[in-house]
């Protein structure tokens, strides 16, 4: 009886996806990037205070129109990934064997991505285009070899959206570049490319426009972020942290594929037959262009600027690590390999599975295990002492506490955005002036601080003091996060 190849690895995509939406429901609550893009969704705004919009725009329309159920935002990561290993497996159909383009997805199992992070993340803009990045490279690379008008126009499309994502996804636009210049250069000559351009272009414009009316309020977030880590360093710090960073990016990526790594030696040293291959100049510059040049990119990002580069902005790079490990690594291939392999592959999922679920039972990081059942009808209440039973309308400070306020209070107070000394262009500042504002931080100098911060929204002379929040329930706050819990009412 002939082995169906294909049923397993469709077999394995779909349990991998139900698994990782199950194991995450040992969680307390989603997680603090999921919240904020079920906030930005309803802001019905092409822009947000840190990203582009469409992470927002697909997590709050899944979220609110099947039921507000956590279990909707897990699923919404996984549906992601899933796409993205789709797009992986029909990208390596061009360069390897069906088999191998098979295992070049299953191998992924073992990079923490795909695991752990996504247990931590949920869903974030990383997840999104983990999604969109195989997209862009597959209707890429088929619009160039085919040359086809449809293929171009989808290849603008997907890479619009991946723009609206995060605009990280620059990086792989740029690898791509490369590639063009370096190996298919007649493509310049041809007009597809320009017709993908010109969709991208309009898939993206609103955007532009909204960057241009807001004086590119979304980059504010990261200039901020840059600042803030040289603040007050000494110069020899500064100076080393152009090296130290990328380097430690860098570093973090190949630690992320590793383990990917492992996995294929252990299938190399079954077959008994493992070599080098390149035999196509031309595919194989297409693939280190976009599986080794985006990453080599953000690092060099962070020594221009000086800046921490997060490891796990790697992520929407390192899926194509597995079609490169079997493009390049030359391994005999058979049925009995592929079900060696395949037994490796569930191994390293139970084991990742199992891995993440001890950490789950065991952690009790407030992000993961904050008790809003008892803190948020306690914190409504004494609003309701404190204002004369007023409509709690707005909530902000820090954003941890805050998505929470807004995600799980039945009164679903609007946040107020952190805008980095910007005047906020989301909410009235008159109304909130009127309604009320409760502001929350994790000590008594920090309510007050960013109460100050809405001093868009406060007359000069406005009194502002912070009570601490000495119930029963801060303690087990406390038991939780080892952290305070402050809160200032503007009223």
């Amino acid at each position: 009886m002939e082995l169906n190849k294909k049923r397993i690895f469709y077999v394995f995509l779909i349990l991998n996806a139900i698994f990782w939406t199950v194991i995450q429901l040992l969680r307390n609550l989603i997680s603090i990037d999921s919240m904020e893009a079920i906030v930005w969704g309803e802001l019905i705004s092409f822009g947000t205070n840190k990203h582009p919009p469409l992470s927002g725009w697909l997590m709050s329309s899944f979220y609110n129109l099947f039921g507000q159920h956590d279990i909707l935002v897990y699923l919404l990561g996984q549906i992601c990934i899933l796409v993205g290993f789709i797009f992986t497996y029909k990208l390596a159909k061009f360069f390897v064997s069906q088999e191998k383009a098979f295992c070049s997805v299953m191998i992924l199992e073992a990079c923490f991505y795909y695991s752990y992070c996504i247990y931590l993340d949920n869903y974030n803009c990383n997840v999104i285009l983990m999604a969109l990045v195989p997209m862009v490279a597959y209707y890429f690379y088929k619009s160039v070899k085919e040359n086809r008008l449809k293929d171009w126009v989808l290849f603008g499309l997907v890479s619009g959206l991946a723009f609206l994502g995060k605009y990280q996804i620059v990086f792989l636009f740029f690898g791509m570049f490369l590639y063009l210049l370096l190996a298919n250069r007649e493509q310049f000559k041809r007009k597809g490319m320009y017709i993908a351009i010109l969709v991208g272009t309009l898939v993206i414009l609103p955007h532009v426009i909204w960057l241009f009316n807001t004086d590119f309020f979304s980059f504010t977030y990261m200039i901020e972020r840059t600042e803030s880590e040289t603040h007050n360093m000494p110069l020899i710090l500064v100076k080393l942290s152009h090296i130290v960073y990328p380097v430690k990016f860098i570093g973090d990526q190949i630690l992320a594929v590793l383990p990917c790594v492992a996995l294929y030696l252990i299938m190399a040293l079954q077959a008994k037959n493992i070599g080098f291959k390149n035999e196509n100049k031309s595919d194989g510059i297409f693939l280190l262009s976009i599986g080794v040049v985006p990453i080599i990119a953000q690092g060099l990002m962070g020594a221009i600027t000086g800046s921490r580069v997060p490891g796990i902005w790697g992520s929407i790079m390192v899926g194509f690590s597995g079609i490169l490990l079997f493009y390049f690594l030359s391994v005999k291939f058979n049925k009995d390999t592929f079900i060696y392999f395949v037994k490796w592959a569930y191994a390293a999922l139970f084991v990742s599975l199992i891995s993440v679920g001890i950490f789950a039972v065991l952690n009790t990081k407030y992000f993961i295990k904050f008790p809003y059942q008892t803190i948020i009808p306690e914190m409504n209440k004494i609003w309701a002492e404190r204002t004369d039973n007023a409509e709690l309308k707005y909530v902000g400070g820090d954003m941890c506490y805050v998505f929470q306020f807004r995600i799980y209070n039945p009164k679903h107070p609007k946040v107020i955005l952190e805008t980095f000394g910007h005047k906020n262009p989301w909410v009235n500042h008159e109304d909130v002036l009127k309604s009320g504002v409760l502001v929350i931080g994790i000590d008594e100098e920090d309510a007050i601080a960013r109460a100050r911060d809405l001093v868009y929204l406060l007359p000069k002379d406005y009194e502002i003091k912070a009570d601490e929040y000495k119930f029963e329930v801060c303690n087990i706050l406390k038991k939780c996060s080892e952290e305070s819990f402050f809160y200032t009412i503007i009223k």
